[in-house]
């Protein structure tokens, strides 16, 4: 609706602007024919003057022409000055040469503001690049630095001065930072960390395209130190309780197995199942916690193998017929693979990783119900999916189903840790690959790992466990 308001509009004033304006064929036609048809009164009056004298009526008419001519002329050129000059006025058109002072005064106003708006803005976008904490540096298309704020002078160093025109590596000299900023030229983003005066500062490029192409390379520049010392902090202190609380949680299981054996009475018995059971669940616990914390400190080293994928399918599958005899659920099974299809991996982290999908599948499945694992090797890399027909997990909790301890609403009711999704998801980025869920409420889950491609058969020849 307001876009044909809009177009009415605009139709409706385009003849009065014609006209008020002295633009258009019309418009230039009128004119054109008002002067010739002068030319011809005073051409014809010329030549009646020769042949029988002048007369007062000719000069008469020859004044009046002339006057008229004039008149149309000056509105012709009057006509789109006092436009502006009206709107300054606030719609008001002058009409007189007293009008003009007061025009000239309103343009005058109208541009002091338009001075101040602009210098305004001219000093908005250094104070705001002054107030902020992060450093900020623009690279421009050719490479030099163009623009950068104090933070970003601070976060560098005060011993290497900035100044507009460095070049990427006298500002960070380190190889991977120069291969971040010429993938963030390419237009792919990146973010890395970068170790500059006794601090750790976390590092984005991101692509400058004001005008659609790519124009330079905005960096933006965080202290991370503090949080890294308290990740640092935290991941000791895990590893530290997870350690220490072995060796009692394996006394109270020696205890609890020779009381097991020795109480001869029903309740005692019973004590003692309860207590194995509590102890399961804490050695699960620990031994989950002491894992995940490998993982993120960096301690867990993969040891990548040839291996045949059927062999490995096999294997897995039959790892879990106990679980799924127990849960009378089915598992099917999808090999997409070229003959003798071959992979290099760490068989036991990629293992861990499928009986972890496998046995959440398993275990949020109903009885009688199916369970499937797919696995697609091609040029692309290694695909494996585990799908079950669960009661599926909302959109609102997928963004979070990977974070330690997490748990949904329907795995509150299941025995685990809330630990077992977060070491996949940190085993598949130890990999080179990457962990997704597809699922909707009441139709099950999909999880599907994506994981590098396997290398070529001369290269898979070699393939064998590096030095940890």
């Amino acid at each position: 609706m307001w876009m044909a308001g809009s177009v009415r509009s605009e139709g409706m004033e385009h003849p009065e602007s014609q006209r008020r304006g002295g633009s258009g064929v019309p418009v230039f036609l009128t004119r054109a024919l008002i002067c010739l048809a002068a030319m011809l009164f005073l051409g014809l009056g010329l030549g009646m003057s020769v042949h029988k004298g002048i007369s007062a009526l000719w000069v008469l008419g020859l004044v009046a022409t002339l006057a008229f001519v004039v008149v149309l002329m000056a509105r012709w050129q009057v006509g789109p000055i006092a436009e502006p000059l009206e709107q300054l006025l606030g719609g008001t058109r002058p009409r007189a040469i007293e009008d003009l002072p007061r025009a000239w005064s309103a343009l005058e106003r109208e541009n002091l503001d338009l001075r101040e708006r602009a210098v305004r803005d001219d000093r908005l976008l250094p104070s705001i690049m002054a107030r902020i904490e992060e450093g900020v540096l623009l690279f421009g298309a050719s490479g030099g630095l163009e623009q950068f704020n104090p933070a970003a002078q601070r976060h560098v160093g005060l011993g290497a001065p900035l100044a507009k025109g460095m070049a990427v590596a006298q500002v960070l000299p380190d190889a991977a930072s120069a291969a971040a900023v010429q993938r963030a030229y390419a237009g792919v983003p990146s973010e890395w960390r970068m170790a500059r005066a006794a601090r750790t500062l976390r590092v984005r490029a991101i692509p400058f395209a004001p005008l659609g192409a790519v124009s330079g390379v905005l960096l933006t520049l965080d202290d991370v130190t503090s949080q890294e010392a308290l990740e640092t902090t935290r991941q000791k202190f895990i590893s530290n309780v997870s350690h220490e609380l072995k060796t009692p949680v394996t006394a109270i299981r020696i205890a609890a197995e020779n009381l097991q054996e020795e109480a001869p009475s029903e309740p005692a018995q019973a004590g003692a199942q309860s207590i194995l059971r509590s102890v399961d669940r804490l050695a699960l616990l620990l031994g989950d916690l002491s894992e995940l914390s490998r993982i993120e400190s960096g301690a867990l080293h993969l040891e990548p193998v040839c291996l045949d994928l059927a062999a490995f399918v096999a294997a897995l599958v039959k790892d879990q017929q106990p679980r799924l005899a127990a849960s009378d659920v089915a598992l099917d099974v999808a090999v997409e693979a070229p003959p003798g299809g071959l992979l290099v991996a760490d068989p036991l982290r990629l293992s861990q990783v499928l009986e972890n999908l496998l046995s959440n599948a398993i275990k949020f499945s109903l009885p009688g119900s199916r369970v499937r694992l797919a696995v697609r090797l091609s040029e692309q890399g290694q695909c494996w999916e585990v799908s079950d027909q669960g009661p599926g997990i909302s959109e609102e909790e997928q963004g979070r189903i990977f974070e330690r301890f997490y748990r949904s609403r329907a795995a509150q009711a299941k025995p685990g840790t809330g630990l077992g999704l977060a070491i996949v998801k940190h085993l598949c980025r130890l990999m080179g690959g990457e962990v997704t869920v597809e699922s909707r409420p009441g139709e099950g889950a999909t999880f599907r790992v994506m994981l590098p491609p396997t290398p070529r058969a001369e290269d898979q020849a070699s393939a064998g466990p590096p030095s940890r």
